[in-house]
């Protein structure tokens, strides 16, 4: 079953065309690791996939529910306002800079959406926070703030709160970009064991032995397009832009 199709996806910035036809499906259960260098279109990808930019043109569907559409004249329409809301609940969404909100402990940025928008009941929610932060080991900073953890931490509390709503795929864009090489492991360690239990994942990455080892599928992309994809693209890459690329690492 697809949990992500992309269909001839299109993206500009003002004469800049920054996505230039993808086409990207993902598998329930797989997890696609999205590599390439900087300008190349990845977290571009990811924010029209979560709602965050608007396509200019293709068509997207998450489990079988269609995002946005593009009719045979060329108009782009996106599902109406409850779709929307629907479909944003069946993912959820991890930023390399974390975007917690400073202002709440690190239990409220987790149950905030869960019982504002959710409307689950305070309990309810207080009970899924502390099974994900017990099991991501932050248990014990779940009064916090977040200006008193370190960026792994952060990072951590960012995954919990996605998690936190059950979403049928989690999107991950550079998730260890901000952090320094000794946090870096501790996030890479949490999202292995997403992996481990078959969590649906798309992850935007620089991190290219991490990307060998965990994702099912590799992505590499330049200049707006996938230039080749598959499960030996880092251990074995057909194309030359590919083989320069990596190189470098």
């Amino acid at each position: 079953m697809s949990v992500l199709e992309m269909r001839n996806i299109h993206k500009s910035f003002g004469s800049l065309e920054v996505l230039k036809g993808i086409d990207l499906t993902v598998e329930k259960g797989q997890v696609v690791g999205i590599i390439g260098p900087s300008g190349g279109g990845k977290s571009t990808l990811l924010r029209c996939a979560t709602t965050l930019e608007m396509i200019d043109k293709g068509d997207i569907k998450i489990s079988g529910q269609t995002l946005v559409t593009t009719s045979n004249s060329g108009l782009t329409q996106y599902a109406d306002r409850k779709t929307l809301q629907q479909i944003r609940g069946r993912f959820g969404l991890v930023f390399q800079n974390f975007n917690l909100f400073p202002h709440f402990s690190v239990r409220r940025n987790i149950t905030e959406s869960l019982v504002v928008v959710h409307k689950k009941s305070r309990d309810e929610a207080n009970e899924i926070c502390d099974n994900l932060l017990r099991k991501l080991g932050m248990l014990e900073k779940a009064d916090a703030y977040p200006c008193s953890l370190s960026g792994g931490q952060q990072q951590r509390v960012s995954i919990a709160r996605a998690l936190a709503l059950n979403p049928d795929i989690l999107f991950f864009d550079e998730p260890t970009s901000a952090l320094d090489p000794e946090l870096t492991s501790g996030v890479l360690k949490v999202i292995r064991e997403l992996a481990k239990e078959h969590m649906t994942m798309v992850i935007v990455t620089h991190e290219m032995a991490f990307a060998r080892d965990v994702a099912d599928h590799i992505v590499f992309m330049d200049g707006g397009v996938i230039v080749e994809q598959g499960s030996e693209v880092i251990s074995n890459p057909r194309q030359e832009r590919t083989r320069e690329f990596l190189a470098g690492y």
